[in-house]
This record gives C-alpha cells, structure tokens and sequence, in this order.
C-alpha cells in the first residue's frame, strides 16, 4: 500500500490520453441503505461522474454485484456508460443493451433450492434474487439476529455446493450464494481488454467482492491502480485507500483535472 495522496498524484501525472475509471457502487459510490433502492450516490458523485463522461479520452463504467439495471435507475439521471451487473454476469452497454448469458442447470436447480430453504425459515423478505445468485441481508438486524441468519444460511446453502459450481461469499452485510463465474476479476479483465494501447485505468471498491477485481488490476499491467474506498482500513490488495464521501470526491475531482489536460480522440467506453 502506497502513500494515498503521493501514490494519487503519480498515477494523475502519468495519466494517458485514453483513461478508464471503472467504479463499484454499493460502499464506493453510495453509501450503503437499508432499504436497498434509496441507497443513491454520494452528493457530488453524479456530477463529476458526467464530467468525466463528457472529457475527451475519458469514462467511466460500473461493475456492481446489483442487476445493472438497479445501477442504472440509481443513477439517473446520469445514462450512455456501460454496467457490468451480478458481478459480471450481465452487461448493460451504454445504449441500455443487456446481455445475460442463460445459467447451467445444475447451478439454476440449486439456486431455487436455496431460495425455497429460506423461504420456509421465514427469511424471504431478507432475501434478494438476482441473475447468478442469491443475497441474504442483515444490514438492519441486531447483532444475535445477524448471527442467527448467517447460520441458517451457511447450514442449508453448504451441502449445495457440491452439486453445483456456486460459491458462498460474505459481504458488507450479508451473505451471497451465486456462481463461481464470472466475479468482478473476470469483468474488470473483459473491460481492460478493449482499453486502448497505453490507456489508464483505475478501479474503485469497498467490499471483499472487490478483491478479486483489485487482483486483476494488479497483474494486468502497468498504469493499472486499484483504490479502496472504504471508511476503515483493511487488508487489500488495492494500491491505494481513500475514505468515502470526501477522498473519494478527491480522487474524482483528480482524475478530471488529469484526463482534462490530455485531450484526445479516443474515448475508453468499458465495452468489452
């Protein structure tokens, strides 16, 4: 982990004409709600977002473990920028196409499976359902309740797992069952494959899910940084660590003032 405000002007003077700024949403961009929907960016988030769209040779694109299209409705009124959503399972290009590959049988079977355990536990109103996987919140719940929900899930998701290709995977909050690919890793590589030659690109998280997209930034090359966005310090394989609203509306306020002073033709738009 480098020095944060050293390590963000390096990478802001070495910034290429053609730049991506691939973001999370929930705890990077948003702070995170109980009530999922009104979970909306950070004051300030969505303006600097459309300037970054607008600069020449700079974009931006979302990778978030929500649908894409739950990205986009919080969003608005910002639109034209590509969602890699359920971890990259769907992709919403910028023109509002999605693409959501169909999933193997097994994983769907076991999938349904678990959702109907739930269900008779009484835990469906915690539960959301997306392409991919399952989410089990407790975000609002007391503590012994929290527990209580992990446990259940972990005792009727694991003997899943060996007659299918899910995993379980904790997060800020809860716990997900979903398929083992694509994670945000696969999606973030997917992205940079259509960076163009000499472009920079940053990724921007807060959760564990992250991490595997933080990997990929780091052996994908140079001019490649990974920033966690987080209130609180923890082990990452990110380069840098920002806290939320004020060091993440830095970083963006740095980007713009970078990416404006290298005007070029060639704008990245996260398509793969």
């Amino acid at each position: 982990m480098m020095d944060t405000k050293q390590g963000q002007q390096d990478f802001f003077r070495a910034l290429a004409a053609a730049s991506l700024l691939i973001v999370d949403y929930d705890g990077t961009l948003a702070p995170f709600r109980v009530e999922r929907m009104k979970a909306r960016p950070y004051a300030g988030v969505l303006e600097r977002l459309a300037t970054i769209q607008s600069t020449p040779g700079s974009g931006f694109v979302v990778v978030s473990g929500r649908p894409a299209a739950e990205v986009a409705r919080l969003m608005e009124p910002l639109a034209g920028f590509a969602i890699y959503g359920a971890h990259g399972l769907e992709v919403m290009e910028a023109d509002g196409q999605l693409e959501r590959p169909a999933l193997d049988e097994r994983d769907a079977r076991a999938l349904k499976t678990a959702r109907g355990q739930l269900e008779d536990l009484g835990m469906t109103a915690a539960l959301e359902e997306k392409a991919g996987g399952l989410a089990l919140h407790w975000r609002d719940e007391e503590p012994h309740a929290a527990e209580r929900m992990r446990a259940l899930a972990l005792r009727q998701w694991t003997p899943l797992l060996a007659r299918s290709s899910l995993r379980i995977l904790p997060f800020d909050g809860g716990l997900e069952l979903r398929v083992t690919k694509p994670d945000k890793g696969d999606a973030v590589r997917a992205i940079l494959a259509g960076l163009p030659a000499g472009g920079r690109a940053a990724y921007l998280g807060d959760d564990v899910t992250d991490e595997d997209a933080f990997r990929a930034m780091g052996e994908s090359g140079a001019g490649l940084l990974g920033v966690l966005v987080r209130e609180e310090w923890r082990e990452t394989a990110a380069r840098l660590w920002v806290r939320p609203p004020e060091g993440l509306l830095d970083f963006l306020d740095g980007w713009i003032e970078a990416a404006r002073a290298e005007p070029t033709s060639e704008k990245p738009t996260g398509r793969r």
